[in-house]
């Protein structure tokens, strides 16, 4: 048995007989050692480059430079599909990751695996990266908008790391609201700090619920009172105390946004 590999073992070589080894099949298994561990750190080497050229494509395609990054796999006796294009983002281990990517365009990203398909091929590929880690898929673009596709990817795939989906897609988490696109811990925090002055304001958890109907009714005042079944000057009051205690002026659509999620996440 021998190590293949120059500088670290990458795999081993093993020969057997029924009968002892001769001084003329020891040098021939020595030789076909040696032409194994050349051939392995050929092929590596030639792989790493590989790797290296898609990266810079891959940074070309998502700079708009479209048409450069083209000829360049052109050159190389490669390309892109034709038509819409789906952009993958896989987490997990970016050797087995690209791996599974098989002949389609991927490369390596700032620590996640990105994989260029055609539209038809998004969930076959997708199935494959998901055997080694979350996923998440962009919905169909041009070539131009390869950045965007990219940006979807990554949302979809924040999304499957929180939820410990195996593949996200992007467009069933747009469909999902605003709210699927937030982190659970950090906008459970938010809502905790946001709204803590009106729920420590002594005993006044009306407060609450009035804000709450109040933005519901889209800042109707009298649509607003009938729904809590308090007169308007009533609620109108309620609201002066809640815009003081958060230092938030109501009238703001921002701050109404802000305050909406704070208590569609608080509940």
């Amino acid at each position: 048995m021998q190590p293949l590999g120059a500088r670290r073992v990458r795999g081993f070589f093993a020969v057997g007989l029924e009968r002892p080894f001769t001084p003329v099949a020891h040098t021939v298994v020595n030789a076909a050692g040696s032409l194994l561990t050349l051939a392995v750190e050929h092929g590596r080497e030639h792989l790493a480059a590989e790797r290296r050229v898609r990266s810079a494509v891959l940074g070309l395609l998502l700079a708009g430079q479209a048409q450069a990054g083209v000829e360049a796999l052109e050159r190389l006796g490669d390309g892109l599909p034709d038509g819409p294009l789906s952009v993958l983002c896989a987490a997990g281990d970016i050797e087995a990751a690209l791996e599974a990517a098989g002949s389609e365009f991927a490369a390596p990203l700032d620590g996640r695996t990105v994989v260029v398909v055609a539209g038809d091929r998004a969930e076959e590929v997708a199935a494959a990266l998901a055997e080694h880690g979350p996923v998440g898929i962009g919905a169909p673009v041009a070539l131009d908008d390869l950045r965007a596709g990219l940006d979807q990817a990554d949302q979809a795939l924040a999304a499957a790391r929180r939820g410990s989906a195996g593949v996200m897609r992007f467009a069933d988490l747009a469909g999902q609201g605003l709210l699927a696109l937030l982190d659970p811990e950090a906008s459970a925090a938010f809502a905790t700090a946001l709204l803590a002055p009106l729920r420590e304001y002594g005993s006044r958890a009306d407060l609450l619920e009035s804000l709450r109907a109040y933005l519901a009714c889209n800042g109707h005042w009298d649509a607003a009172a009938q729904r809590l079944g308090v007169h308007r000057h009533t609620l109108r009051y309620r609201m002066r105390r809640v815009a003081e205690l958060l230092g938030r002026d109501l009238d703001d659509p921002a701050a109404r946004a802000e305050l909406w999620v704070a208590l569609t996440v608080a509940g």
